[in-house]
C-alpha cells in the first residue's frame, strides 16, 4: 500500500536496498532516498530497487541517487554521460527526484555540468548531494546551487556531522531566504533531531537511522572468513519510529 505525505516537517531515511525501504516506510518516513552500496557512500541503485520502492511509497517521496561510483565527485565525460542515461531511466520508471552533484578540481560546483544534469531532468525535483560539503566555500556553492536549479541541498554544515555544523546549516537556510532547501544530515538521530530541528530551522531531516547488519539465518555456519558482513548497515525501524515521533509533534 502506497503512503503519501503533505506535512510541513519532514523525515527523510536514506535507505540502500528494498528491505531498507520496507522497514523504513512501515516506521514512519515521509521521503525516502534510495540508494545502493553504503560502503561508497551510496551509488545509483538498481531498476528493480527503485520499481520496488515504487510500489511501497508515492514516487513523489522517493529521492533516487545519481552516482556512478563511490569516492570523489569529479567525474569524467564517460560517467557523466552514464549519470545523464541514468536521469532518462529514471524518467522513465516514473521517478519525481533524484540527488547528484559535481564538484570542479578547484573546489567549485561545477555550475555547468550540474545545470545540464538538471535540464536532462526537467519536470523532476533535484537535491544536491553532500559534494556540497567538499566545496571550498558553502556560501559560494549554495548560491551556486541555486543558479543551477536544485530544489535542496543535503548538507552536514561542511562538518563531519550536522551537529557539530548547525551554525553553517542556520546560516546557510537564512542566507537561502527561501530560495532553495536545507536538509540537514550525517549523524542525525533521535538524540539530536530536536537540537538541529530547533537551532537550524530547518523543517527537513535526513539520516539513514542504522544499525549493524543482522545476518538472516543462523541455521548453517556462516564463515566471516569467506563473507565478512561487518561493513554492513540496515535501516533500525525502532530508530526510524522515534525519529517519526519527534517529527510529529513538529506537525501537531
Amino acid at each position: 500500500m502506497k503512503t503519501s505525505v503533505t506535512r510541513k516537517y519532514i523525515l527523510e531515511i536514506c535507505t540502500f536496498n528494498a528491505t531498507d525501504v520496507v522497514h523504513a516506510v512501515a516506521a514512519g518516513a515521509d521521503r525516502i532516498e534510495l540508494c545502493a552500496s553504503y560502503v561508497e557512500g551510496g551509488i545509483t541503485p538498481s531498476s528493480a530497487a527503485i520499481t520496488a520502492a515504487m510500489q511501497m511509497i508515492d514516487p513523489e517521496n522517493i529521492v533516487v541517487m545519481i552516482r556512478p561510483r563511490g569516492g570523489d565527485f569529479m567525474y569524467d565525460d564517460f560517467e557523466f554521460d552514464v549519470m545523464r542515461h541514468d536521469i532518462l531511466h529514471c524518467r522513465s520508471l516514473g521517478v519525481k527526484q533524484v540527488i547528484f552533484g559535481i564538484t570542479t578540481p578547484d573546489g567549485k560546483l561545477d555550475v555547468e555540468r550540474n545545470s545540464r544534469l538538471i535540464d536532462t531532468a526537467s519536470g523532476m525535483q533535484c537535491t544536491l548531494q553532500r559534494a556540497f560539503d567538499l566545496t571550498r566555500d558553502p556560501f559560494e556553492a549554495l548560491e551556486d546551487a541555486i543558479t543551477c536549479g536544485f530544489t535542496r541541498i543535503l548538507t552536514s554544515g561542511q562538518a563531519n556531522t550536522a551537529i557539530e555544523g548547525k551554525e553553517i546549516i542556520k546560516q546557510l537556510i537564512t542566507s537561502a531566504n527561501n530560495n532553495i532547501t536545507l536538509l540537514p544530515g550525517a549523524g542525525v538521530n533521535s538524540s539530536n533531531a530536536r537540537e538541529i530541528i530547533d537551532y537550524t530551522g530547518c523543517n527537513e531531516i535526513h539520516t539513514s537511522a542504522k544499525r549493524p547488519f543482522t545476518p538472516k539465518s543462523t541455521s548453517y555456519n556462516f564463515n566471516s572468513n569467506i563473507y565478512d558482513t561487518s561493513h554492513l548497515t540496515e535501516v533500525n525501524p525502532e530508530e526510524v519510529h522515534k525519529l517519526s515521533a519527534i517529527i510529529a509533534t513538529y506537525n501537531a
